[in-house]
């Protein structure tokens, strides 16, 4: 059985606590896919087995519980925390390298956009609390762009069913316009102070 399975298997045996602790937990950086997790919670909405409303409140509530736990990992042991991952999961260097961008790219603002792009959306709560931004403007920013990735998700299960495959079409051809829209933009911002640096 894979992850997916057995993620729809948690939902459907444990409920709201199960997407609480499954949407916390992809947050705070587990390898655990949002793009199948929130659609199928939508799925079961469609089923009247879960309420629209509170479905998206505990996802929302899990979302900031485990990005606060990546903001407080940042902000106290953040180049260790770096270090080890670079170390430990080279695969993850795209996800930082892209969330370092943002921050420096958006500031603040950026917690809130990359919410809703792929490798930067969970690793930005990091560089966040490594750059010290306020708990209160990191809260806010976050509560956005959590709700807007959530809301959008879950409603896509909802409206399409028990139609998976197509959802995840449709999320995995969204990545990749992303990823090459964000790629572009890191080639961009780069090129622009290097040539700033020359002058």
């Amino acid at each position: 059985m894979d992850i997916n399975n057995l993620v729809q298997n948690f939902i459907e045996e444990y409920g709201l606590i199960s997407i609480f602790i499954i949407v916390m937990l992809e947050y705070a950086n587990l390898p655990l896919p949002s793009e199948v997790v929130l659609p199928f919670v939508g799925i079961m909405v469609s089923k009247g087995n879960i309420g629209f409303e509170i479905a998206v409140i505990i996802s929302i509530i899990g979302g900031l519980v485990g990005s606060i736990t990546n903001y407080l990992l940042g902000l106290y042991f953040g180049k260790s925390v770096i270090k080890y991952l670079l170390e430990n999961h080279p695969k993850t260097k795209e996800s930082i390298k892209s969330s370092t961008w943002w921050i420096k790219k958006y500031g603040k603002l950026s917690v809130m956009l990359a919410r809703v792009v792929p490798l930067a959306r969970t690793f930005i709560s990091i560089p966040a609390g490594m750059t010290k931004m306020s708990i209160g403007s990191f809260l806010l920013y976050s509560s956005i762009g959590i709700s807007i990735w959530n809301i959008v998700l879950i409603y896509l299960g909802y409206v399409l069913g028990g139609n998976l495959y197509q959802i995840t079409h449709i999320m995995k051809n969204y990545s990749i316009i992303m990823l090459i829209l964000m790629a572009i933009g890191i080639a961009t911002y780069y090129m622009v102070k290097k040539n700033r640096h020359k002058r």
